[in-house]
This record gives structure tokens, C-alpha cells and sequence, in this order.
């Protein structure tokens, strides 16, 4: 397990970060996309919807990060990965050791990581699904207390509508022969 200590501060336009296993560097934004680091040297990029292309020490720099409905497309130059945001960090789904987990202020990742984000997953999964259940029960009763008098109306109009249809034929069948006959006598 790896412990990461870090310190990072911006102080009128320059940022300063310590870290255990980085060390100290300091780093200013001149312009937007212009990037000039005490360690890394300079970096210049471009990002447009979602994308982001540069140059950083003579190295391009290829990143993606597209989010929609929970699930996280990141690019990079090794490739996609796909993730999802639990309720202890992010698992990575395609890569699961690339996952990352925080508790108590400490940063986990790897096999820690996957296994901590995979457990906050699976509680939140478990809530989204009893919040599903709530939801739909809920959804059912407003729709048998709006149906139920609808219901109710349409038996009574079949009902009063076989009635109808009853006395028409006792009339057309015992009736109208009736005083058809009384009428000729």
C-alpha cells in the first residue's frame, strides 16, 4: 500500500507542490493552454470537447474524458477505459486495477483500490435498486388511485350500456309485437 503526502497551493498566479514521492516543483499559467513547470519544463495544449491534444518535454499529449448516464470514457495514449464513480472512489471496468479508492483521506489504488471501489459500487448499486423498488411501488399506487375511479366509471357505463341493450330487445322481441297486434285488432 502506498501513501501519498502532498501539499499543492496556488499563491497569486503560481502553484506550489510538495509531495513525497514527486518532490518540489512550482508551475505558472501565463496563457490559457500554457503551462511552465519548474520540473516538467514547458507544456502547451488544446482542449476541445472533452479532448485534450499538447506537447509537454517534447512528448505528445492525447487525452479524452467523456462522461454520460454514470459511465466514464477516458483516453489516453495506452487506450479507452471505461469507469464508473462508486461511493468509496472510481472502478475502472475494463481495467480494474487501474481503479482508485479514498477513505478516511487516503488515496488506495491498484488491487486495495479495486477492491475498496468495487464494495462502495456494489452498496450503491444496492441503493439505486431499493430506490428503484421505492420508486415503482410509489409509481403503482398513484396509478391504481388514478386508474381505480376510471375503472370504476367504465364497468358502470358497460353495466347501464347492457341494460340499454336488454330493454331495447325485450321491446323489439314482447313489445312492439304486442301493440303492433293490439293496434290491427
Amino acid at each position: 500500500m502506498k501513501k501519498r503526502f502532498e501539499v499543492n497551493e496556488k499563491v497569486a498566479g503560481v502553484r506550489g507542490r510538495a509531495s513525497r514521492t514527486g518532490g518540489v516543483n512550482t508551475s505558472v499559467s501565463p496563457l490559457k493552454g500554457i503551462t511552465l513547470n519548474s520540473k516538467h519544463g514547458a507544456r502547451v495544449s488544446k482542449t476541445y470537447k472533452g479532448l485534450t491534444l499538447g506537447f509537454q518535454k517534447y512528448n505528445s499529449v492525447v487525452r479524452g474524458r467523456w462522461s454520460s448516464g454514470g459511465i466514464n470514457l477516458n483516453l489516453s495514449k495506452s487506450g479507452f477505459t471505461l469507469s464508473t464513480k462508486g461511493l468509496f472512489g472510481t472502478f475502472n471496468i475494463l481495467k480494474p486495477n487501474r481503479s482508485a479508492a479514498t477513505i478516511f483521506g487516503i488515496q488506495f489504488r491498484g488491487n486495495v483500490g479495486m477492491a475498496i471501489s468495487a464494495i462502495g459500487l456494489i452498496f450503491k448499486f444496492a441503493w439505486l435498486m431499493i430506490s428503484l423498488i421505492y420508486n415503482f411501488l410509489k409509481l403503482t399506487v398513484v396509478f391504481l388511485v388514478r386508474l381505480l375511479p376510471l375503472m370504476l366509471w367504465l364497468i358502470q357505463f358497460i353495466w347501464n350500456f347492457i341494460l340499454l341493450l336488454g330493454s331495447c330487445m325485450i321491446f323489439l322481441i314482447l313489445d312492439l309485437p304486442k301493440q303492433i297486434f293490439a293496434k290491427n285488432n
